[in-house]
């Protein structure tokens, strides 16, 4: 596994998730201003709010995936700071939250919609107490300092395996 073509393929994988963990955080920030200044209804919130939390979802889950996949190319020291942040994802219940709220229509058990307080409690699951400590968790644009946001960790992972096998940002952008 550990060849340059899979290291390429690692280095393109976080590139995306790093856009997609900050596109969710921003457009939900984005979006809640616009709240806030009356431009948009609770009922526009609310669905900008379902859309973001489940791509951050996805996207988190997907991190999970890359773990799985991927691990070995990381360098040893930054194993812990990926394998304690794959337990935080678990603990938020981020595959729940993927499977039985973004992914399908129907809980698979009941074969019946969730019913919003079902998909309230998935999502303070993911959330905790605050959406604000939740996004500046994934991404916070003023102090996105290793490893305490995804981002940073994502992005240092990156950055440490294109180091180490020589990727260059041609490689990942025009392959």
């Amino acid at each position: 596994m550990r060849n340059r073509n899979s290291a390429i393929e690692a280095v393109i994988i976080l590139n995306y998730l790093i856009a997609d963990f900050v596109a969710g955080t921003i457009v939900f920030i984005d979006y809640r201003e616009r709240y806030k200044l009356k431009k948009l209804s609770e009922i526009q919130l609310s669905a900008v709010e379902r859309m973001c939390f489940s791509h951050l979802a996805l996207s988190l889950f997907k991190l999970l995936e890359f773990w799985d996949r991927y691990h070995q190319l990381l360098p040893e020291s930054h194993h812990a700071d990926l394998k304690e942040l794959n337990k935080k994802i678990r603990k938020k219940g981020v595959e729940n939250f993927r499977n039985k709220v973004s992914g399908h229509i129907l809980d698979k058990k009941s074969k019946k919609p969730l019913r919003p307080s079902e998909i309230m409690n998935f999502l303070e699951e993911l959330i905790g107490e605050h959406a604000d400590t939740f996004l500046n968790w994934i991404n916070n644009p003023s102090n996105n300092t290793y490893p305490n946001t995804v981002v940073s960790i994502v992005e240092t992972i990156r950055n440490s395996i294109a180091q180490e096998y020589g990727i260059t940002e041609d490689e990942i952008i025009n392959i």
